[in-house]
């Protein structure tokens, strides 16, 4: 897995950016205010093959400035979706000690 370099943001640009390599499909890179990724995969159920959403992952900036990345993890057995990851940063506030607070803690979103 190529480790992705980290690059300089400037104040005017979006909070999230999200680049996609699809393979011989192509690629894209965007720069949303609000990110929504959703992965499908084939599983077989019901003696037949169906694409089941199976990770999404949720981005946002909360009302106070703090930006939030989600892990959700789908299975069709299960009730409801699982969160596996919260990421937060606090861009804005230059007092803040911990550049990217993670909690991998597993719960029901």
């Amino acid at each position: 897995m190529e480790r992705i370099g980290i690059q300089a943001v400037w104040p005017a640009e979006k909070p999230f950016q999200v680049s996609l390599q699809a393979g011989k499909v192509g690629s894209c890179e965007l720069n949303p205010e609000v990110l929504s990724v959703r992965i499908a995969q084939q599983v077989h159920r019901a003696n037949s093959a169906e694409m089941w959403n199976s990770v999404s992952v949720f981005c946002e900036e909360e009302p106070g400035g703090t930006l939030v990345v989600r892990v959700l993890v789908f299975n069709p057995d299960w009730d409801s979706a699982l969160q596996i990851a919260e990421l937060r940063s606090r861009p804005r506030d230059r007092s803040n000690l911990t550049p990217l607070g993670c909690n991998l803690d597993h719960v029901a979103p």
